[in-house]
């Protein structure tokens, strides 16, 4: 089954609130049994609806640096290369790149940190643009919101209606709305495999 429900979002609305629900716990409150809480949740990783459980750490307590956010435009094609080299970071939180080859970093760094990696690490033939702010507060809040949960096809990106059609190819699930999709999907991984013997 690949249509949500409104189980699948009273589940992750759950979640949300606290992830280190029990599974038990879970099932109370929605009405079903821990097993297919389980099935469920496992079904949701799958899908890349959940893509892990985390922890929401206040980084000022545990680092040395000031929480800053830091604005870069990159030169035309470069946002790439500047978000591979900030996730080599473990000081950076967040990253946000944007279609018009800006990006955006949430991080805890000393100003040294900082210089290095503007001159060094990215390097300024890169950067066309540059900006710091020191962070007074910040908070994240994940939320659903009042949208339908619909999942799309891995091929053609429409809503998938009802059961759709699941294939897996080289270790990876792909969910697909229809068989047209799926022939269409293994045709394209064929012609890859051929092209790469």
């Amino acid at each position: 089954m690949v249509e949500l429900d409104d189980i699948d979002r009273e589940i992750l609305q759950l979640l949300l609130e606290g992830a280190r629900q029990s599974y038990r716990d879970i099932g109370d409150q929605v009405g079903l049994s821990p097993p297919t809480i389980s099935d469920r949740i496992a079904r949701l990783e799958e899908l890349g609806i959940i893509r892990g459980f985390t922890v929401n750490l206040d980084r000022s307590k545990i680092v040395d640096g000031e929480s800053l956010f830091v604005h870069l435009r990159t030169n035309p094609g470069q946002a790439d290369e500047v978000v591979s080299a900030l996730h080599e970071f473990d000081s950076v939180e967040h990253v946000v790149q944007t279609v018009d080859d800006r990006v955006y970093v949430q991080t805890y760094m000393s100003d040294a940190e900082l210089q290095r990696l503007v001159s060094e690490i990215i390097g300024p033939d890169v950067i066309a643009e540059f900006d710091v702010r020191k962070v007074v507060e910040s908070s994240w809040r994940p939320a659903l919101g009042e949208g339908d949960l619909v999942t799309e096809c891995d091929e053609c990106g429409k809503p998938i209606k009802g059961e759709g059609v699941s294939v897996t190819l080289e270790d990876r699930r792909y969910f697909l709305c229809c068989p047209s999709c799926e022939s269409l999907l293994r045709d394209r991984f064929e012609e890859f495999n051929e092209g790469t013997t």
